[in-house]
């Protein structure tokens, strides 16, 4: 089984289905809440498989993780109807991964000492919006190891501009110095 192809597939057609009722946005934030919650609760999927649950106590398990519509407990009904279950994670990564190409979404990790006032952030994403053209989506991660400063990350581009990287090439660069020395 090829789980990231079943987990696309099931993705496109959530996406091509709630646009059709208007109602991608909403499952945005549902694929989103779900991802979220299966990473606190990891026991989740299992507890889905669960031969003790029936059908409907699953999908009313996987609906109320969420508080999903409509559209979303249709999905979680074909989900449940076809064993699918432990792809929920993938299908909603997939799901937020084509949802934010076909609207332009930028997602990005910005990552600080402190989390950014809500200004700030404002400023940030309208910054990178004008920069990428793009609609940003900016999570705000906090991370005191890095000292001071930031890191960026969108898609493929990654920009450390911490206070730790720059102390590991300073330390890397004394290194190097020394071994041409001795």
């Amino acid at each position: 089984m090829n789980i990231g192809t079943i987990s696309m597939r099931y993705a496109r057609a959530l996406l091509k289905y709630a646009m059709e009722q208007g109602a991608e946005d909403v499952i945005y934030g549902n694929m989103s809440q779900l991802v979220h919650t299966i990473d606190k609760v990891k026991e989740l999927p299992v507890l889905l498989r669960a031969p003790i649950l029936s059908a409907e106590e699953r999908v009313r398990l996987i609906c109320e993780v969420v508080d999903g519509g409509e559209v979303f407990e249709r999905f979680a009904s074909l989900i449940v109807k076809e064993e699918r279950e432990e792809l929920l994670f993938f299908i909603a990564h997939a799901y937020m991964t084509i949802y934010r190409k076909a609207k332009g979404v930028l997602s990005v990790s910005f990552t600080t000492t402190k989390p950014m006032s809500e200004s700030l952030r404002t400023k940030v994403e309208k910054l990178i919006g004008e920069v990428c053209g793009a609609k940003v989506e900016l999570n705000n991660v906090v991370d005191d190891s890095i000292i001071d400063g930031f890191i960026y990350k969108a898609d493929s581009i990654r920009v450390d501009a911490s206070v730790r990287r720059q102390l590991c090439d300073i330390r890397n660069g004394l290194v190097e110095q020394n071994r041409k020395l001795v």
